[in-house]
């Protein structure tokens, strides 16, 4: 019965006549259509239909609250990674940033003041178990000086782990290696050896020249304070005078000779 109603239905919209046009079916079309553009390229059209930006203008020299005629300051060419290393892990809230001019000063006597102002004993509130250390920039750290002949005597020992790996090198080596080294050397083996050590570390930055990139930083140069030099002895003056005076008399005595060797060539001539 279903079957005869269902033919009746099909005769009467073939023969009924169409006003309306035939729907097609929308994935025919779809498939028909072009494909889109690529990605790039439809990101290169965009952007070229739409305007550029006008250019911005060079920043200035100088900053926002330096006067109109000063300079700004050297840009740091050096291992701006290095240098900036292990800042995230330090809280720099309230902290002084020390510059310390390594330039003619003596070794032992800058390490020592580096090492009270990195434990934080150069103030009131100084507690041995506290990390209260300001920040400690040294500078110049390729003419830094040491007395005596600790140049060519002074040697660095460590060891690889390897059996009979005992390596060694001399002050004067390591200052055309690295000169940094030395001077962090000199400060951590003068700091006590407990936990709060690495975090001192971090607070010390040292720079073979003159140029470091914290100049944002509010900096504070350290004085060092005046060398006390104790007056020689009588005896030890009287073989300084000694000294001096034969040196005079041998350069005295080279100059007379070659005063008449070129009197004599000149009269051979």
């Amino acid at each position: 019965m279903w079957r005869s109603r269902a033919r009746a239905l099909l005769l009467l919209r073939s023969s009924a006549p169409s006003s309306a046009p035939p729907q097609q079916n929308p994935l025919r079309s779809l498939a028909r259509a072009p494909p889109p553009p690529p990605r790039l390229l439809s990101r290169f059209l965009s952007s070229s239909s739409q305007k550029a930006p006008p250019a911005a203008s060079p920043p200035s020299s100088s900053s926002p609250g330096a006067a109109p005629g000063s300079a700004a300051p050297p840009a740091y060419t050096g291992n701006l990674k290095k240098a900036l290393a292990g800042l995230r892990r330090i809280d720099l809230e309230g902290l002084r940033w020390r510059v310390f001019d390594a330039k003619g000063q003596v070794l032992g006597r800058l390490a020592s003041q580096i090492a009270v102002v990195l434990q934080g004993k150069d103030k009131p509130t100084y507690a041995p178990h506290v990390e209260a250390g300001d920040m400690c920039i040294v500078l110049n750290a390729k003419d830094i000086c040491v007395t005596g002949r600790k140049m060519t005597d002074k040697i660095y020992y460590w060891h690889t782990g390897y059996i009979g790996h005992l390596k060694e090198r001399k002050l004067k080596d390591q200052m055309a290696k690295d000169p940094t080294e030395v001077i962090r050397k000199a400060v951590m083996r003068m700091l006590p050896r407990n936990k709060l050590r690495d975090d001192r570390d971090r607070k010390l930055r040292i720079f073979a020249e003159g140029e470091h990139p914290f100049h944002d930083r509010p900096l504070e140069p350290f004085v060092m304070p005046p060398r006390q030099v104790r007056e020689m002895r009588p005896r030890a003056r009287r073989a300084m005078i000694r000294a001096q005076k034969k040196d005079q008399d041998r350069e005295a005595k080279k100059a007379e000779g070659e005063a008449a060797k070129n009197g004599k060539a000149a009269v051979a001539a």
